[in-house]
């Protein structure tokens, strides 16, 4: 058993902090008779726990939950992946920004003949539901996300009939288009879009604009493009 003191020195955590872990329950040193605390090695070996669990981004309310590190660290864990996600986006939000949007794939395509997309349809925010519907009878190796501003709606489709209830089809107008890939995958959908906006001498024109999905072979990712209709 050795003083609070000596357990700061080897522990590298302040005596207010060890002594605030205390009164939050974490800790329970032992009492001499004359009222100094004494800690045993189970009670240190919690206290270090405690300061690489703080260390790795650990609210103290998660330490407090009673859940097992085990459970804690993979939580933690999804945190981190999730937020290096959110900034590895907005670093290609800004390289795509620093660059103009020249480091785009980008080339012009005129549809000849009106394509029909056959799928289910919905609001923006139900679209990852829309996407689960289809993927249930998808079969083809292509796929469509159709924006329909004037409804604030989306379809998710393909150009064969889909069964479900539910079914709609909307068309693919003929005219010229600019497109975009997508380098990043769907989180950043949103910046094609805004940087397909920005290309030099292009008009839109009133039509649909779309997404399409060419899906990968053997375990290959998708590969996704943006299609917006141009003068």
């Amino acid at each position: 058993m050795i003083p609070v003191g000596r357990v700061a020195h080897v522990t590298g955590l302040s005596v207010k902090a060890i002594k605030f872990y205390e009164e939050r329950g974490l800790v329970r040193p032992t009492r001499t008779d004359n009222q100094y605390r004494m800690y045993g090695m189970e009670e240190i070996r919690r206290l270090s726990e405690i300061k690489r669990l703080r260390q790795i981004g650990l609210r103290l309310e998660q330490i407090q939950s009673g859940r097992s590190i085990g459970v804690l660290l993979e939580t933690r864990l999804d945190e981190v992946q999730a937020e290096m996600e959110r900034l590895h986006r907005i670093e290609r939000q800004i390289r795509l920004m620093q660059s103009g949007g020249n480091d785009m794939k980008i080339r012009y395509e005129t549809l000849n003949e009106a394509t029909p997309v056959y799928g289910y349809g919905g609001t923006l925010k139900e679209i990852p539901k829309l996407w689960g519907k289809l993927q249930l009878e998808l079969t083809t190796d292509e796929s469509y996300g159709v924006c329909l501003p004037q409804e604030n709606g989306y379809v998710a489709g393909m150009t064969k009939p889909v069964s479900a209830e539910g079914a709609r089809c909307v068309e693919l107008t003929t005219g010229n288009y600019i497109v975009a890939t997508v380098e990043g995958g769907i989180p950043m959908i949103q910046s094609t879009y805004e940087q397909l906006l920005n290309v030099p001498d292009v008009t839109l024109r009133d039509a649909v604009d779309f997404e399409r999905y060419i899906h990968g072979q053997g375990g290959a990712d998708d590969i996704i493009e943006i299609w917006m209709p141009i003068e």
